[in-house]
């Protein structure tokens, strides 16, 4: 039987939208015009440290106490503020954002409807990560949520595939596949780990890097068909 590993944003959960919900939120707030090239700079910024702690340059408390002192010295933002105290509010909005992806839901009620195995492995933190899942009202399709703050190791990191072995009872390592949108730190995380890879790419992206998909997906609902045929 085929254990699936589920990554969450931009997978399972849209993590665009939030994150397009609560940035408007933080510039309304802090008096920045809302407009894509704004937009832009922060996603540059947010990105360029997300790199660094991918790479394991820059440590996740490091990056959250900083992006916003980094984006806001970009954008010339003149009133005063708090990085970290802008960082948790957007945290805060962040954790509201719960849209399903497109056939999320039916894909997990089909696989559950067969007694699949499905974990969720995804890198974020708590606050934000675990009110998502649960208000999606996915949550009970899973026997254990892994969380990257929590495990301490984050994806693609070997030790973070490590830790998720290591609690998941009786099942072969040969049994994995993981399901994600990333190639930089699902699939790649996968392919170090020496499970069967799943990239749901949606936008029919090229390979790129040094990840290797086992198999790409533009719809959630060949996973199915896929989790059968390798059984």
């Amino acid at each position: 039987m085929t254990v699936l590993l589920f990554d969450i944003d931009n997978t399972l959960l849209d993590f665009d939208k939030a994150e397009y919900d609560a940035l408007g939120k933080i510039f309304t707030h802090y008096q920045i015009e809302d407009n894509q090239e704004n937009r832009a700079t922060y996603s540059r910024e947010n990105k360029a440290l997300w790199r660094l702690h991918e790479s394991e340059k820059l440590s996740r408390e490091e990056l959250l106490s900083t992006r916003f002192d980094h984006a806001f010295r970009a954008l010339n933002v003149s009133v005063n503020y708090n990085p970290v105290a802008v960082d948790d509010e957007y945290q805060l909005y962040l954790s509201q954002g719960h849209e399903l992806i497109k056939h999320a839901k039916e894909l997990l009620t089909e696989l559950s409807a067969k007694g699949a195995e499905m974990y969720v492995v995804s890198n974020g933190t708590s606050r934000v990560s675990r009110p998502r899942i649960f208000e999606s009202g996915i949550s009970d399709h899973f026997r254990e949520i892994f969380i990257s703050e929590e495990v301490g190791h984050h994806k693609p990191s070997l030790a973070l595939f490590d830790y998720v072995f290591d609690h998941i009872e009786a099942a072969n390592q040969k049994e994995f596949t993981i399901v994600g949108d990333s190639l930089a730190t699902d699939i790649l995380g996968g392919n170090r780990a020496g499970i069967k890879t799943i990239w749901y790419n949606p936008k029919q992206l090229e390979v790129s890097g040094e990840a290797q998909p086992d198999v790409q997906i533009q719809d959630l609902l060949e996973i199915p068909t896929l989790i059968k045929a390798g059984n």
